[in-house]
């Protein structure tokens, strides 16, 4: 092909379509998937991000594997290094002191856990739609607790009678 001859687009085209399918199929997934993120960043206009209790925090798009794990484990038990792990998959690391540092509450990390595990999992909530979700879940086992721990949810008043009848039996004889 010289200068002076016409240029066939289409043979152009199928040239560039068949270079980008080389270099896709020798292309290795951690390549693939940096390509793919900083696509959606670039649509998005970069990574969204989040002020919580002064610390800014990207807003979590996907879940790691392992979070899903960490957070059956915290169901048994929650140690201070397996919060902070499960933190960490979500919000990036040392936030967790940050946020102590900075004063936040027991309510106020349930709700930004919520809002975080929702935009990780693709189903994005406002921190108020996760504040109704955490107060929710507070009252549910407020009542089940309740019900569960053995009180009878007595006003402290003497109890009524269930039956007319006497449920001892009357002795005959003295026991001396």
């Amino acid at each position: 092909m010289s200068i002076s001859e016409p240029i066939d687009h289409d043979d152009l085209d199928e040239r560039i379509d068949a270079a980008v399918r080389d270099a896709e199929a020798t292309q290795s997934w951690d390549d693939f998937w940096a390509e793919i993120q900083a696509e959606e960043d670039a649509q998005h206009g970069g990574p969204a991000t989040e002020v919580i209790r002064g610390v800014r925090v990207n807003v979590p798009h996907d879940l790691p594997l392992r979070f899903d794990r960490r957070l059956e484990q915290l169901k048994g038990s929650s140690t201070d290094e397996s919060v902070r792990a499960m933190l960490v998959d979500l919000f990036g690391d040392d936030v967790l002191e940050q946020w102590v540092d900075a004063g936040m509450t027991q309510t106020e990390f349930r709700v930004v856990l919520m809002w975080g595990m929702s935009h990780g999992r693709g189903k994005p909530l406002s921190f108020r739609e996760a504040y109704g979700i955490v107060r929710e879940q507070s009252e549910g086992k407020a009542k089940s607790s309740t019900r569960t721990s053995g009180k009878s949810g007595a006003s402290g008043g003497r109890s009524k009678r269930t039956s007319g009848g006497s449920t001892s039996s009357r002795r005959t004889t003295s026991r001396t």
